[in-house]
């Protein structure tokens, strides 16, 4: 392998309906916990539509497809 070459980081993407709202959450490989603490602090915020269905929607998406 040529250690000068670099190789770019996958890209993932979720997209759903909810509460009237569409969302498209994207994040790089090795990323994941950052999204699902991010989706869990607006979970709690009061201003934010999104609740705990979403944040526990984003982790089973993330448990059950390959990366």
């Amino acid at each position: 392998m040529d250690p000068t070459k670099t190789t770019k980081p996958h890209r993932h993407e979720i997209s759903f309906l909810r509460n009237g709202h569409s969302w498209r959450l994207q994040w790089q490989s090795g990323d994941e916990a950052l999204l699902v603490e991010t989706v869990a602090s607006l979970a709690t915020d009061p201003n934010c539509p999104l609740d705990a269905f979403d944040q526990a929607l984003v982790q089973h998406h993330l448990d059950t497809t390959p990366q």
